[in-house]
């Protein structure tokens, strides 16, 4: 049963609304992003293994924390956590075996929306009528991909350079608070 535990920092029904639609996209798509945002999400209310590394511990802040790094590291292109981030974390250290870079900034990109290092969701969420209802017009759709058009694969290239560098950022900006640039 999944259980959305007291720590996440968006609304309950945020975080649903997110499963439903990370979920689809990846049914549609097949996308590695949404693979890694389903993943990591499944991980957090106990459906799945953690993403990257996948362990089948407990689910923790803590441990959320060094799998969100993990997959930060890898989305940005970077070595894998050292000893001491592990130490930090407090948790045993592990490796990634499962995913690619997409995959990886997918987990990153939910996990650090659900810590509350993120404001915005990773994917638009429905508005909703103060009733909690989602007014007509505002479902959200996607479009089926097309993966062999130029149009397609330049886009798909150009959203990759994007996810890079967001997290080559975020990346740096976390190495440099802790102190540890290297």
């Amino acid at each position: 049963m999944a259980v959305i535990p007291t720590w996440v920092a968006p609304a309950h029904r945020d975080v649903a609304d997110c499963h439903r639609i990370v979920v689809q996209l990846a049914e549609v798509t097949g996308s590695h992003e949404a693979l890694g945002q389903v993943a990591a999400l499944g991980w957090v209310v106990g459906l799945r293994p953690a993403p990257l590394t996948q362990r089948e511990d407990r689910v923790t802040r803590d441990l959320v924390r060094a799998e969100h790094w993990l997959a930060l590291c890898a989305a940005a292109g970077q070595a894998e956590p050292n000893g001491l981030d592990w130490r930090r974390f407090g948790v045993e250290p592990r490796p990634i075996v499962a995913g690619n870079a997409e995959f990886a900034y997918g987990a990153w990109s939910i996990l650090a929306w659900l810590l509350g290092e993120r404001f915005e969701p990773p994917v638009e969420l429905p508005r909703r009528a103060a009733d909690g209802s989602v007014p007509p017009g505002e479902q959200l759709y996607v479009a089926r991909p097309r993966p062999d058009s130029p149009v397609w694969q330049d886009a798909q290239r150009r959203r990759r350079e994007r996810q890079r560098a967001e997290a080559f950022t975020a990346w740096r900006r976390v190495r440099d608070r802790a102190g540890t640039v290297g």
